[in-house]
């Protein structure tokens, strides 16, 4: 009996002995084939494989083919095949006669593996993934075809949408993304983030035209949702707000729930400023909701903010639309009051009143109302009390304006709000000549973690840094700051009469197109639109090389057509400003007035 206990023993400590080694094997194996030892990979390959033939049998093989022992590879991958009638074996068949430049042979054997997953169906889509995993994209597409013929998977389309991005037959590509949506339509965020690597933001790039073909085709065949969404998705990625616009509109007609993806395009058309756009999509949700839901005063509200935007970034606009927007933004106000959505509103509302109608007591007496109300939480109060500070200087109330932007940035020290403060304080050091002070702070401003607040701080500091000591006593640099300051106020030949100093005096300044910009812009105030043309044509005649030559063409030509109903210029404007500044901002609406105007129709810009 003990004998027999002996012997078992003996046996099972010599087992785990070789069990060891196998294992001690296999891991130096490995080592060599990631390292690239191939040679020395293979002999231990060998010794494993004949024990144990299925772990390490393509990386075995791997290491043949790569070592040129093509005879050998071949012996073992037929013989491994006999035993397991798996048809994805033969792939590594044909694999080696393409290393060894039998390319009718590797082709024979790739068919007769498309043939053999026919009649064993099972075999289709690891077939499929074998030929991927070789770069064998034609081959891996008709498997996974096949395989979804009896078992379909949302994996098997996106593989073969991936083998046709790798052949770059985008078109099969897109086409398969389209049946992946049709019978999956949860795989739309998959499909975007496929799509996203083939095309861009620019709506004459080859992919995005095919793309779009293949999209609005299946709408018309199918009206599916998703693709609509797809589309959209895509007009977006090419900042197409109308026609992205337009689709959601479809879509909210025919399920009636899409009022939040709306606000979506509203929102990016504002932040692009394509507000007529933006207004449109309002105009829609006022004309489709209820009066009275969210929505419906969302819309209200958002209206006047973008129409405020309008008049605070064109230059081209009369006092009646700005009285009429100011009307408008006093019944909002007093149909529904002031509170968090509407604050901004308010401060809108108060600013019409002082930078264009004069009102300056209106909007201060308004404001310190509304300050003091104790509804109002104190994010909310120190907006008013920016804007406060805003209207006080307007009214030379230097001080009083500067004890406010204090205490706002005091209070606000980490928030934009109190950067906001800042900058404004800033402003007062930049009207009052004090430049190297103002360019020390704005320096620090300029790392604002809001962007709109760094932009401004940027481009105030770019005024003071371009100019600064290009006339020893900063007069020129100096004038345009108390023009700024003049005009602000309100005291417009004031201001003219300041850079009109700098265009005499300093004939060569870097000033003198913004002088003439600024000029412009005052004219515009005093409706005195012939000498606001003549302003912009110094810059576009005698200072066409400096950054203000697209501005100065573009508001050009909105005024001939606005103002002065001069159709034949603002078209030879708009022209002039398509052929020398295509990548101006002003571009795209630009091509659109004109292509309106031209009386030649047949002209393509």
């Amino acid at each position: 009996m003990i004998k027999k206990i002996l012997i078992l023993l003996f046996f099972f400590i010599c087992s785990s002995h070789i069990t060891g080694q196998e294992k001690n094997n296999f891991q130096k194996a490995n080592e060599y084939y990631k390292s690239g030892q191939f040679n020395k990979a293979a002999e231990l390959f060998e010794v494993i494989y004949k024990k144990e033939r299925i772990n390490i049998y393509k990386k075995y093989v791997d290491c043949l083919i790569k070592i040129k022992e093509y005879k050998k590879a071949e012996k073992i991958i037929k013989s491994h095949y006999k035993k397991s009638q798996n048809p994805t074996d033969l792939i590594e068949l044909g694999f080696l006669y393409a290393e060894k430049g039998d390319f009718n042979e590797e082709n024979k054997i790739f068919n007769s593996v498309l043939d053999k997953i026919k009649q064993n169906k099972k075999y289709s889509a690891s077939a499929g993934d074998s030929f991927y995993r070789k770069n064998k994209y034609s081959f891996a597409i008709k498997s996974y075809l096949h395989a979804n013929k009896f078992n379909r998977k949302p994996s098997h389309y996106i593989k073969i949408a991936n083998c046709f991005a790798y052949l770059n037959d985008l078109k099969s590509m897109y086409e398969t993304i389209t049946d992946l949506l049709h019978s999956y339509p949860n795989y739309l965020r998959t499909a975007k983030n496929m799509l996203i690597r083939t095309i861009n933001d620019d709506e004459l790039n080859n992919n995005n035209i095919i793309l779009k073909k293949i999209l609005l085709k299946e709408i018309q065949k199918n009206n599916s949702y998703e693709i609509s969404k797809l589309i959209i998705w895509l007009f977006l990625q090419e900042k197409n707000f109308q026609d992205a616009l337009k689709y959601e509109i479809s879509i909210d007609k025919q399920i009636l729930n899409n009022i939040d993806d709306i606000i979506t395009i509203i929102e990016l058309a504002d932040e692009n400023q394509e507000y007529d756009i933006a207004i449109e999509g309002l105009d829609y949700i006022l004309q489709h909701s209820k009066i009275n839901s969210i929505q419906y005063q969302f819309a209200r509200v958002k209206t006047l903010e973008i129409k405020y935007s309008l008049i605070a970034t064109t230059k081209v606009i009369s006092r009646k639309e700005i009285e009429q927007l100011s009307n408008d933004h006093k019944k909002l106000i007093e149909e529904i009051g002031i509170n968090s959505n509407t604050v901004i509103t308010l401060t809108n509302y108060c600013r019409i009143l002082s930078s264009y109608l004069e009102k300056n007591h209106v909007a201060v007496e308004l404001l310190n109302k509304t300050i003091n109300d104790s509804n109002l939480n104190q994010q909310d109060q120190a907006i008013c009390k920016l804007e406060l500070g805003r209207i006080l200087i307007s009214s030379d109330k230097m001080w009083e304006a500067i004890l406010i932007f204090s205490q706002v940035e005091k209070k606000f020290k980490n928030d934009i709000i109190g950067q906001q403060a800042k900058f404004e304080k800033i402003k007062i050091n930049f009207y009052q000549g004090d430049f190297q002070w103002a360019q020390t702070q704005l320096d620090v401003l300029k790392l604002s973690t809001s962007k709109l607040i760094a932009n401004d701080a940027m481009k105030l500091s770019l005024l003071i840094s371009d100019n600064l000591n290009l006339d020893t006593t900063n007069t020129a640099l100096a004038s345009f700051a108390k023009a700024e300051l003049l005009n602000q106020q309100n005291k417009h030949f004031q201001a003219i009469d300041e850079l009109n100093k700098i265009e005499k005096n300093f004939p060569n300044h870097s000033l003198i197109d913004e002088g003439l910009y600024k000029k412009f812009e005052i004219f515009m105030k005093l409706e005195n639109y012939e000498n606001a043309i003549k302003e912009l044509e110094k810059i576009t005649t005698q200072y066409y090389f400096d950054i203000l030559h697209d501005d100065a063409l573009f508001y050009q030509a909105q005024v001939y057509e606005k103002f002065l109903g001069n159709n034949e210029q603002a078209v030879i404007k708009y022209e002039e400003l398509l052929l020398t500044h295509s990548n101006s901002i002003y571009t795209n609406k630009a091509r659109e007035r004109y292509r309106l105007l031209r009386p030649n129709k047949l002209l393509k810009l």
